[in-house]
């Protein structure tokens, strides 16, 4: 009845499947962006093996977190310092 609540890990590192390996021009390697469809295959597999971790796509579900996010991550750790020394 009154179960725990699964709780994510914060200190695992975030997956990114927004983006994967494609072949370039002379050998080279390059990241191309996934679809939707390919990130919830992904996904799916991932989830078994890493039940705990956050992963960084654009289909908006659960334990997801947007590129959106990780680009303005920075403002929250900014803050966090400042508080720390400031408050």
């Amino acid at each position: 009845m009154f179960r725990k609540r699964k709780s994510l890990r914060k200190d695992l590192p975030v997956i990114d499947i927004s983006r994967k390996q494609a072949k370039g021009l002379f050998g080279r390697t390059k990241l191309v962006p996934t679809t939707k469809r390919e990130q919830r295959k992904i996904k799916v597999k991932l989830m078994e093996l890493y039940p705990g971790r956050y992963y960084v796509d654009n289909l908006n579900d659960w334990n997801s977190i947007s590129p959106k996010e990780i680009e303005l991550a920075w403002i929250d750790a900014v803050e966090t310092i400042d508080a720390l020394f400031f408050d």
